[in-house]
């Protein structure tokens, strides 16, 4: 509710006095904050739309978690498309969900195939520090990471 100056009341639920206050907006400090962990988020991405075979694209957007568990995005994002080549009606996507977390976690890492269990540690560190976030690959190394699938991912890889 509103007063006639436009400004906000505040009502407390207890027995009392009603007394009006004005909201005070503190100031966002990010460095005040920690990283607690990486997710990555996939979802059902757009179709490629000069592909006539079925295809499924997947996007994969990857966060730092911080303290107060908001995310921040670090702009390294992947994608994968997959085409059904000699496919009958209908097209089945079905995977385990286990051999999909572990194929985004490929995905994810550094493109340098000569190290294919390395992953990015210092380009995440660096991608966190331009946001304001005083990080450093190790500690990024040791923190958990969660792979997020969408609704329409889930359904259909029929999990």
């Amino acid at each position: 509710m509103t007063d006639g100056n436009e400004r906000g009341r505040y009502v407390p639920m207890q027995r009392g006095s009603v007394g009006i206050a004005r909201a005070q907006r503190l100031p966002f400090d990010i460095s005040s904050l920690s990283v607690t962990g990486l997710v990555i988020i996939c979802e059902l991405g757009d179709p490629v739309p000069e592909n006539v075979r079925p295809t499924m694209t997947m996007t994969m957007t990857q966060y730092l978690r911080l303290s107060d568990e908001s995310m921040i995005r670090l702009d390294m994002d992947r994608g994968v498309a997959s085409s059904k080549y000699g496919h009958v009606r209908p097209v089945s996507w079905k995977r385990p969900a286990a051999d999909v977390i572990a194929e985004v976690l490929i995905l994810v890492r550094g493109d340098d195939a000569a190290k294919p269990d390395s992953f990015p540690w210092e380009a995440y560190a660096e991608a966190a520090q331009l946001r304001g976030i005083a990080v450093d690959a190790e500690a990024l190394r040791d923190l958990p990471h969660t792979v997020l699938l969408s609704d329409e991912l889930a359904a259909i890889y029929e999990f």
